[in-house]
């Protein structure tokens, strides 16, 4: 039997940095590795992290790794695991023509910057230690459209690009590098409770062959499995947490204007 099946918790003894833990998709994933026996570090632009646990222990540091140098605390917490959980549509949606090169730049740190910041910081530790893994949270619009938000999605491919590339340069030092692309998931960020109308909610199954929306938790589940042993042979890959809207889904434009992914009358 391999370690990596061997019963217990999958994180014993390791130690991990999740950026955005604060809240939503982060703090389940920190809450997730610190059930599972990791120590984590928590790095968020607010001071307490929403974030509860079975097992092992939960810190945070309050920088804002968009827009701050990185926080010594990160690298002296000798990540074997680097979740890059941070990013953000910015602003609302508004056509390409009608840009302002102002706010690329914003959605280029929120997105991309700050984690090619953040990972090299912090794997050359892991090299030096033999080994690790980087965890990117990407989205599912990485592949494919999201009409209004094209900068935003040009980013997010870049870090899915940057993800495969990664893998292979780093996978001879023992460092895996993966990604996960999350869709209908209920967070602060995307409230589909507010968003969609309830008289709308029974339409869930036809906007993703498993219905909806998803929770943090599902988004944690993908991530406690690349961080740990259980994928020890995977790298440069991406796991799609959507219900099935990669593999189905696809944008639909309104007759009045506009363009919705939940279709009232497919």
């Amino acid at each position: 039997m391999t370690a990596a099946f061997t019963p217990g918790p999958l994180l014993t003894g390791r130690r991990a940095v999740v950026t955005g833990g604060a809240r939503g998709i982060g703090a389940a994933v920190a809450r997730a590795f610190a059930a599972h026996g990791a120590t984590v570090l928590v790095a968020d632009v607010e001071p307490t992290p929403d974030v509860a646990f079975d097992s092992g222990a939960v810190e945070s540091i309050e920088t804002d790794v968009c827009t701050e140098p990185v926080h010594p605390a990160l690298i002296e917490h000798r990540a074997d695991i680097l979740v890059n959980n941070v990013g953000h549509f910015v602003r609302a949606p508004q056509p390409f023509t009608d840009d302002v090169d102002a706010q690329w730049s914003t959605l280029h740190e929120v997105n991309l910057g700050h984690v090619l910041r953040l990972t090299q910081a912090i794997v050359p530790g892991m090299i030096a230690r033999g080994g690790g893994t980087v965890v990117n949270i990407t989205t599912v619009e990485a592949h494919r459209a999201i009409p209004g938000h094209t900068v935003y999605s040009a980013y997010k491919a870049a870090l899915m690009q940057f993800t495969r590339s990664l893998s292979a340069e780093v996978g001879p030092s023992g460092v895996r590098v993966n990604a996960i692309a999350p869709d209908l998931i209920e967070t602060p960020q995307v409230p589909y409770a507010d968003l969609v109308p309830e008289e709308d909610r029974g339409m869930w199954p036809r906007w993703s062959p498993l219905g909806g929306p998803g929770t943090p938790d599902d988004v944690a589940g993908a991530a406690l499995f690349l961080a740990s042993d259980l994928s020890r042979f995977v790298t440069g890959s991406t796991v799609h947490v959507d219900g099935g809207t990669h593999g189905s889904g696809g944008w639909v434009p309104r007759p009045t204007g506009g363009w919705t992914n939940r279709p009232r009358n497919p």
